[in-house]
């Protein structure tokens, strides 16, 4: 664990726990009790410091809480919630946002709050800081470095949900009635801020847990790959190339030469991914050669996550810990009974997708398919003595009949024999990534397709990203002989996006990147938007004949173990009896994208939820902000523009 990082968390939490509970509600709702900042304690760079540790706790916290998978996952079709009462993911999972809203009400808010606490930094802590020569500059703009990466993700996540959203530069002095700032605002606001983590941040961290270089050139990598699909699709207007772009990147060797931003973008994406690569192992970073064990709080922190929400071993202050093992844990006594769901399961289509091309060791770190032993998970409570004829302190083996759906593991960590005693009732204690190396390689290999105008691919330079990250999912079919042989898949010979897809869904199952990918894809250009279009609608699997492009939408199934406990086993979908169809918990609405000529993703001539890119507004939000369903607005980034050497990154 990291003692240093957790005990400056617990600290700053804790001293301004009501500051962040006040933040909740309204995004822009400041006063001057909340942001006059303790000077007085800024007596030297590890206070400051300090006040960056917050950042990777608290204010992520009603994100963190189950609704960054539900937004990320459910909404994509990842999970089966298995409860007929319209809940936080049956309604994301069924396009039934507007009847059940708590989770884009609570993400909008602590995403707003991240980007709060971040602004104290940039515009008060830190320049005080500089001006009182208590650290030199280099030291605080590392700092604001930090805050400035938190801003980057939490815009990104934003502008990925609701598609245009307000910048919001100084919470104290911004007016809270605003207006969004359109998408390619957003996006590119977002790749400044992390532009300048890349600047500012050292190589390797200060402490294990802390992002550096490193990370940022990874979140890059994501940002230019969703600027330059945007860009793919002819969606950046003229007006903000010529005002914005060409004033920014003026000096930019790669822009001047560009034939055009969708090149631009994605040998930006390349290059940033190439650079996240290049200088990790200086910075302590890579592959985990073991998938599965990137998921055990022992290895908290691993070398391959680039940025994790830190958890408190065995707090229990609020905002401090993990929740999530009550989300998935589908038995008591594997956890100590610290939480269990009755209800959240893994999709019929993401067990297809296992099957066919998951990998056992990746597979068994995402799912706990019926049969399988876990031997670092165990039996226990004492009540364990009499469960499945185990005794508590024996490990666990998945006991579940062929009717049943198929239970997550991922967030499943155990209870004190499975933890080292880190989990505690409500607070698993582990630290959940949300930008891994594997996303690095999986990024350049789109970006160098997308460099090349490549929708399907054989080259080696590009297959071999994405056959690194394959590998890993195979590990022991390759040390057993089967990789690639006895009905198993090897590596890839030809790419293409939907195969893409795929791997991405395998790999970041339950870490909230399915539905930003699907939304990425659709930006870009007709034909995608209406191939993602018609994968949110089951179309594909069922006029293309393509099950992996299936999305059964919180159909029933069962899983049928396979006798060979080093294989997949079959998920089947159950029909009724009376007429033989499909057996639906809940059903979907229809997914479509539908903007009138020259209207925009909010027009309130609209329906709730009829476009792909965008869910919609709080509904609280809009009851104090009617703005918000006004027409997006330009962001002036004349501030950003005039200081532009300290944003940019050079060799």
């Amino acid at each position: 664990m990291i003692t240093q990082i957790k005990n400056v968390i617990l600290l700053l939490c804790l001293s301004s726990l009501l500051v962040c509970l006040t933040s909740c509600d309204k995004y822009l709702d400041t006063d001057n009790e909340r942001v006059v900042p303790a000077h007085d304690e800024l007596a030297d760079i590890d206070a400051l410091r300090a006040t960056t540790a917050n950042l990777y706790a608290q204010p992520w916290y009603y994100f963190h809480k189950q609704r960054f998978i539900s937004l990320g996952d459910a909404r994509a079709n990842n999970l089966y919630n298995s409860n007929s009462t319209l809940g936080e993911v049956n309604a994301q999972g069924t396009l039934n946002e507007e009847k059940q809203n708590a989770s884009i009400q609570y993400s909008w808010a602590s995403l707003y709050n991240v980007i709060t606490q971040a602004a104290y930094i940039i515009n008060d802590y830190a320049p005080y800081c500089i001006e009182h020569q208590i650290c030199t500059e280099e030291e605080a703009n590392a700092c604001i470095g930090e805050a400035r990466f938190m801003q980057a993700l939490a815009y990104w996540y934003l502008a990925m949900y609701w598609h245009d959203v307000p910048i919001v530069d100084d919470p104290v002095k911004q007016s809270p009635t605003t207006y969004p700032n359109s998408f390619e605002n957003v996006i590119q606001y977002a790749v400044c801020q992390a532009e300048y983590a890349a600047k500012w941040l050292p190589v390797s961290p200060l402490s294990r847990g802390r992002v550096s270089q490193v990370s940022a050139w990874g979140l890059l990598s994501r940002l230019y790959l969703t600027a330059a699909a945007w860009a793919k699709g002819n969606h950046f207007t003229n007006d903000f190339q010529t005002k914005v772009l060409d004033a920014y990147y003026e000096g930019d060797i790669e822009y001047e030469a560009k034939i055009d931003l969708t090149e631009f973008y994605y040998a930006k994406a390349a290059f940033a991914a190439r650079k996240c690569i290049e200088l990790a192992p200086d910075g302590g970073y890579g592959l985990m050669e073991n998938y599965e064990e990137m998921f055990r709080v022992q290895n908290n922190n691993c070398k391959e996550v680039l940025f994790a929400i830190q958890s408190v071993a065995s707090s229990t202050s609020y905002g401090l810990g993990n929740e999530l093992q009550g989300m998935f844990c589908y038995d008591r006594c594997v956890n100590k009974n610290y939480g269990m769901t009755y209800s959240n399961w893994a999709s019929y289509d993401a067990i297809l997708a296992y099957q066919q091309r998951g990998g056992l060791i990746r597979t068994r770190g995402n799912i706990m398919p019926h049969g399988m032993t876990y031997d670092y998970l165990y039996h226990e409570q004492d009540t364990c003595k009499t469960h499945y004829g185990k005794h508590q302190g024996d490990t666990w083996t998945v006991v579940r009949d062929s009717w049943n759906p198929v239970a997550i593991k991922k967030q499943v960590v155990g209870g004190p024999m499975g933890t080292d005693n880190i989990a505690i009732q409500g607070n698993s204690g582990f630290c959940t990534p949300m930008l891994r190396m594997s996303e690095v390689y999986l990024n350049l290999a789109e970006a160098l397709m997308g460099l090349n105008g490549e929708e399907t691919t054989t080259r080696a330079r590009v297959l071999d990203n994405v056959n690194i990250v394959r590998q890993r999912a195979y590990k022991f079919e390759i040390e057993n002989g089967t990789y690639g042989v006895d009905g198993n898949t090897g590596d890839y010979t030809t790419l293409n996006l939907d195969s893409l897809l795929i791997e991405r869904r395998m790999e970041f199952f339950v870490e909230g990147l399915f539905w930003t990918d699907i939304v990425r894809r659709s930006f870009m250009g007709e034909s995608h938007l209406k191939r993602m279009v018609n994968y949110m609608n089951n179309q594909i699997a069922e006029q293309e004949d393509e099950p992996l492009m299936g999305c059964y939408r919180l159909y029933n199934y069962g899983y049928r173990k396979n006798a060979d406990l080093t294989k997949i086993g079959e998920p089947y979908l159950k029909v009724n009896d009376a007429d033989g169809s499909y057996q639906i918990i809940q059903p979907s609405r229809e997914c479509v994208h539908n903007i009138p000529s020259g209207s925009w993703c909010h027009s309130q001539d609209m329906t709730t939820n009829d476009n792909l890119w965008s869910m919609i507004y709080p509904p609280t939000e809009v009851m104090q902000d009617a703005n918000l369903l006004g027409a997006p607005i330009d962001y002036d980034f004349t501030n950003v523009i005039e200081n532009k050497n300290a944003y940019r990154y050079e060799e």
